[in-house]
């Protein structure tokens, strides 16, 4: 059953929104009432499917003020996608990076900002300011609108777009959905990888298991977080002796069960449930909920090869090459409950609670050839690469709409969200083994190496948390053949971030090579042999300089004043002015003694300014319009980059290094958009985009080792991005009843200046900007039955190459920038209702096969299998 909405944000007049609320209301009582035969209503309901998928939300992108493309529920549905990334890739415009970050004209995430109904939410990710987009499941949203030109009620931190998720609301009568779905992909065919303590988690929760014990942590604190035993003996006035002692119990305290195994991956599995009501309280009060819960428990089991480039007398060589096998058991958790508060018709208020979680468990076991080896027969290693990452978003909002017809139509918004976002790695694990078989060999003979770091471990944890002040009036006023809507507000958000991670080693520099040949990881390194005094093993645990260990803070004060103008009904402009006062600290931390490592005069930075935009909008004619816009912004320098610490990007596993030096970018904006809206849904638009920025920020290629990549951002001195978009809706009904076409393509391209450095040397200091595609394509063949049984989707998504990471110099060489190669993807969705109230989805995703590929020099230095995914879901409506 359909949901309306209970409150909906007043933004051109909470009157308006009232009375098509009723319109819609009366509509349904009338379906009610009417003949018992309901073989018409079927049809009548069926038959605008289309309509309802491709086309509903045309009209709320037709009435806005700023250039804007809507994404609504049916739309996803209908696509298939199972959460907001991957439904966002539909978009024009819009790319796909990782399967998280959505680029929006070929501008970096850190370009996207995102906002949850309207409000700034925290992120769990370590490398990036934006929140991973994969987190939030399909089943919680309700629409998604992509703003693509600036207006002064939304942050000035905006420069390829603005991804607002709108979270499903109130329903206006008794709802209860439930769904049960499971899911094979062609690559479970193998056997995956797994390990101790990793089985078990289906909640999506760690046990315990992995985490520092409360032993370790109290060491930790005693010892001025350095373990070791020298330090342990200074600290505590002992002998060497009796500190060696500490220190392998202190080992023993260590989760060190981490052998790896073989094992049959099971079909995925999945459920939601979401249940709401309204009630009429009387004296005109309505209340209503609404409760929802989803859970998905999916595997996904891969083979990865990687190659590192490097110069030898002027040619181009492979420095380090690997391949690899990589299981990754995904749950994601995720409730909602909302409240709403109609008093009267004018008064609204709503509260939402969203918790998400999404938990990766991820095994990567294979071997790989560095510089000490690749010249070496019959000689590689094997490597072993544990990661557990639990994510987690935590968010409360509340929100009002006031409509005051007795002071001239003024309505009045405002909202307060507190969020929570964490992440939680605790117990990543490495360990590296001499293999006596070269690479493409298989595996031979096995032993550890008598080195300090035998195996290490890392305990990693991020929080940050995020509040959001904000209130919005507007007024209408009427001149002569003159329509003014003034509106204006203010807001306030605040941000703290806190990092902590710690590394431990385990030594076997004294352990007898024969104890380290032809030995299981849990025999090696069990509790026996880490307490034996004489078997050799110590433990080392210091943090340096480099650690991911900071605090920061952001604030961001703003105000703003607009105007939306209609003339004639043929003219509309609007425009305004916003002011904003942003305030950012970050300081690294030397967790040995809780100090700020550098000036803590040079850890802050204060900026304001005035940030403008306006649009207009020229009605053609009923069906036709043309728009116009320019907007000033900034991007600005996220709270992690301006610190100097190094993380792992679990994503790409490169590391990655801030730059205290960073600059805010400023961004000047221009749109053109004609747009065609046909009685029957079917619309077709054409809009031109340009981007002028000013100290651009990119992620580049420091210098590393000859085996090891350190990616960190610098500053351009100018950057531009232009192109053009084509969207269209096209009914076949010509050819076949129930048949139509969608689709969109983006031509684009871009350009950015980098000056070299003492720590950054490119081989291009002209090119495109990383991530950006010179084109991106979306198709869709739709078909609904008229009989209202079947429902079909055919789609197909590609975007052109792209820059993965920029090529450097060694010596006077250069080595060439990194490609990501197009990824060509077909999905097939069929639904088949069979009744009102059911339906049953196949999805099968991928269906040609491709992998990601990366290429450098002529060169695959990366690829990744992705294999063809096959679903089943049941939904039920009561």
């Amino acid at each position: 059953m359909k949901k309306q909405a209970v409150l909906t944000q007043s933004k051109l007049g909470l009157a308006i929104a009232l009375a098509l609320s009723g319109s819609i209301a009366y509509a349904q009582e009338s379906d009610a009432q009417a003949t018992s035969d309901n073989t018409i209503e079927e049809v009548v309901t069926t038959g605008t499917r289309l309509q309802g998928s491709a086309a509903a939300v045309v009209e709320e992108r037709k009435a806005q003020a700023f250039v804007a493309d809507i994404l609504g529920a049916e739309q996803i549905s209908r696509t298939g996608d199972s959460d907001a990334a991957a439904a966002l890739r539909r978009v024009t415009g819009l790319t796909l990076v990782d399967g998280k970050f959505i680029y929006v004209r070929g501008l970096g995430e850190r370009y996207s900002s995102t906002q949850l109904n309207g409000a700034s939410v925290p992120s769990p990710d370590p490398t990036r300011n934006v929140i991973p987009l994969d987190m939030f499941p399909a089943s919680i949203i309700e629409s998604m609108s992509v703003q693509k030109s600036y207006s002064p009620d939304m942050p000035a931190n905006f420069g390829g777009g603005n991804v607002d998720i709108r979270t499903v609301s109130i329903p206006t009568d008794e709802v209860f959905d439930i769904s049960v779905g499971t899911g094979w992909n062609t690559n479970l065919s193998d056997d995956g990888l797994s390990y101790s303590g990793g089985d078990d988690d289906w909640m999506g929760k760690d046990d315990g298991t992995r985490a520092l014990s409360a032993e370790m942590l109290s060491a930790l604190a005693r010892y001025q977080e350095t373990i070791n035993t020298a330090n342990i003996a200074s600290s505590d006035g002992i002998s060497t002796s009796e500190a060696a002692a500490i220190n392998r119990q202190l080992a023993t305290s260590l989760n060190t069960q981490n052998e790896v195994n073989n094992k049959s991956l099971s079909p995925d599995i999945k459920g939601a449930a979401t249940y709401g009501n309204a009630y009429d309280l009387g004296s005109d009060m309505t209340f209503g909920f609404l409760a929802g819960l989803d859970y998905d428990n999916s595997w996904s089991n891969r083979e990865e090869t990687e190659k590192v480039l490097g110069i030898e007398a002027g040619e181009t060589t492979v420095n380090q090459e690997s391949q690899s096998r990589v299981t990754t058991q995904t749950v994601e958790l995720s409730g909602m409950l909302n409240f709403g508060l109609k008093l009267g018709d004018y008064h609204r208020v709503e509260t939402s609670t969203i918790f998400l979680r999404n938990t990766a468990d991820r095994v990567e076991q294979g071997v790989v050839e560095t510089p000490n080896t690749i010249d070496e027969e019959s000689l590689s290693y094997r490597d072993t690469d544990i990661r557990y990452e639990q994510r987690e978003l935590l968010t409360n909002q509340i929100r009002g709409s006031h409509y005051f017809p007795q002071f001239w139509g003024f309505a009045l918004d405002w909202q307060y969200a507190d969020s929570r976002a964490s992440r939680d790695a605790p117990g990543e694990v490495f360990y590296r083994q001499i293999n006596d078989q070269d690479l493409g060999e298989g595996i031979g003979n096995l032993a550890f190496q008598q080195t300090r770091t035998a195996t290490t471990l890392q305990y990693q944890k991020l929080e940050d948390d995020a509040q959001d002040w904000r209130v919005d009036g507007e007024l209408p006023l009427y001149l002569a053949d003159m329509e003014i809507l003034l509106k204006g507000g203010g807001q306030l958000s605040k941000k703290a971030r806190s990092s902590y991670s710690r590394r431990f080693a385990l030594s076997t520099e004294r352990v007898a090579n024969e104890e380290l040949s032809n030995v299981g990881y849990n025999d090696l390194f069990s509790d026996t042999n880490l307490a034996d005094e004489d078997f050799g093993f110590a433990l080392f645990g210091a943090p340096t300089a480099t650690d991911p260990n900071y605090l920061a803070a952001q604030q961001i004060e703003a105000g703003y004043g607009l105007a939306d103008i209609t003339v004639n009904e043929n003219w509309r402009v609007s425009g305004g002015l916003r002011w904003e006062q942003y305030t950012q600290v970050a300081a690294q931390l030397d967790l040995s003694n809780m100090t700020i490592i550098g000036d803590a005069a040079e850890a802050g930075r204060i900026e304001d300014d005035v940030y403008g935009s306006i649009a207009m909008t020229y009605q053609l004619n009923d069906e036709m319009q043309l728009r116009f816009g320019y907007g000033s912004t900034v991007v600005r320098p996220d709270l992690r980059e301006l610190t100097e610490v190094i993380f792992v990007d679990p994503l790409t596993n490169f590391k990655v290094r801030g730059n205290s030096d960073l600059m805010t970018t400023d961004i000047d904006n221009f749109d053109v958009r004609w747009e065609w809206y046909l009685p029957a849904g079917e619309n077709y638009s054409v809009a031109m985009f340009y981007k002028d920025l000013a100290n651009p920020i990119e992620a580049v290629e420091a210098k590393g080792t000859d085996s090891d990549r350190v990616i960190t951002f610098l500053n351009g001195q100018s950057g531009e991005v232009y192109g053009l978009e084509f969207e269209f809706l096209k009914d076949l009904t010509s050819l076949t009843n129930g048949l139509f076409v969608s689709g969109n393509l983006t031509l684009s391209d871009s350009e950015i200046s980098i000056a070299n450095t003492g720590n950054v040397e490119l081989t291009n200091n002209t090119r495109r900007m990383t991530g950006h595609s010179k084109y991106v394509t979306n198709l869709q063949l739709g078909y609904d039955s008229l009989n209202g049984e079947h429902s079909a989707s055919l789609i197909y998504n590609v975007a052109g190459e792209r820059i993965a990471f920029a090529g450097v110099r060694v010596g006077e060489t250069g080595i060439d920038d990194a490609f990501e190669q197009p990824f060509h993807s077909l999905d097939l969705v069929y639904t088949y209702y069979p009744d009102f109230n059911s339906n049953v989805k196949l999805k099968v995703q991928n269906m040609l096969g491709d992998d990601v590929e990366i290429e450098q020099n002529g060169r695959l230095i990366q690829t990744r299998s992705v294999g063809t995914g096959i679903s089943l879901e049941y939904s039920y409506s009561f």
